[in-house]
């Protein structure tokens, strides 16, 4: 995060930088005070902001039409993902069949395509395909609204309260649309956090900016003991595995556990997966910018065209 207490941050090339052949070039003024729809504004029309980060697919959409900037889209190491209230009293998502039922309730394709405008990448477990730990034989769950809603109905699942920022309305009325043929009706609060018991789903997207240890970033976050967004008992399954892979040092063996963590928390359902949403930015056509899959903004392969300063 910026330091507010100034209204801008320059990162200016340091001349005695070590590696000569990759000597930093240019320099980059972040502003503290421009709002993100006066920076949207100036880089379509070509003004003085040349990156603006974090768009929505709104935005994105939007920001298509400009000939002075492109939309970048990576497909960064983000989950989002629906947490279910496991820990309310009586809670029906301690029962696993359930928690099956409910994945299969959702269209993960119409999700992406719908609520996110096509920028996602839908996913079977907790990691993008092509990174640490990913196994391309597990597939997501499959979209089966009749068996689904037999399963939920018989456990007394009719209506579920789904809680989200307002960013995700998009996302939400997706869902709502792929369980309403389950026979599921969704209530949406848009206030972002959950409060009280009186929710069933809460909407968290989170990254992965670790290059080989989603175990500690993403997994237990979710699942673990001391996790951020943990709302279920103890696991002792995923416990177990934890133990294993903080002691594991071999790293093809650490692979191979995270692996296995990733299919066990998809049999065990702990969550609706739901997809990974790509990191969105609105570039000027004065810069090449190469954007890193960590989800953070990196700025070491970023170069300028035709000047020699580039504001974001």
């Amino acid at each position: 995060m910026l330091d507010k207490r100034s209204p801008t941050l320059t990162l200016e090339p340091n001349p005695n930088y070590w590696n000569k052949a990759r000597m930093p070039k240019a320099t980059f003024v972040f502003d503290n005070v421009i709002s993100k729809a006066e920076a949207l504004e100036e880089v379509a029309k070509g003004g003085k902001v040349d990156i603006v980060t974090e768009l929505s697919p709104a935005e994105a959409m939007a920001m298509k039409k400009s000939t002075h900037a492109s939309v970048v889209e990576s497909k960064s190491k983000t989950v989002l993902a629906g947490v279910l209230n496991r820990n309310a009293p009586n809670s029906k998502w301690n029962d696993l069949e359930l928690r099956q039922a409910l994945n299969m309730a959702v269209d993960r394709d119409a999700v992406v395509r719908e609520g996110a405008m096509g920028y996602g990448t839908v996913i079977a477990s907790m990691i993008m395909p092509g990174h640490f730990g990913h196994d391309a034989s597990l597939e997501p769950y499959a979209y089966k609204p009749t068996a689904a809603g037999k399963a939920l109905a018989a456990g007394g699942v009719t209506r579920i309260n789904v809680v989200a920022g307002a960013g995700y309305k998009g996302v939400v009325q997706a869902l709502t649309k792929s369980m309403a043929k389950a026979g599921v009706e969704v209530v949406a609060d848009y206030s972002g956090t959950p409060k009280g018991d009186n929710w069933d789903m809460w909407l968290v997207e989170h990254f992965d900016w670790s290059p080989e240890y989603p175990y500690g970033v993403v997994f237990r976050e979710f699942f673990g003991k001391d996790g951020g967004f943990r709302k279920m008992p103890e696991d002792a399954g995923f416990d177990a595995l934890s133990r294993k892979l903080l002691a594991e040092t071999d790293k093809a063996a650490l692979e191979k556990l995270t692996a296995q963590m990733n299919r066990y928390v998809h049999e065990q359902a702990n969550v609706v997966f739901l997809y990974a949403p790509s990191k969105l930015y609105a570039v000027s056509n004065r810069v090449d910018f190469v954007p890193y899959k960590t989800w953070m903004l990196e700025l070491a392969e970023t170069t300028v065209k035709t000047q020699t300063t580039v504001k974001k």
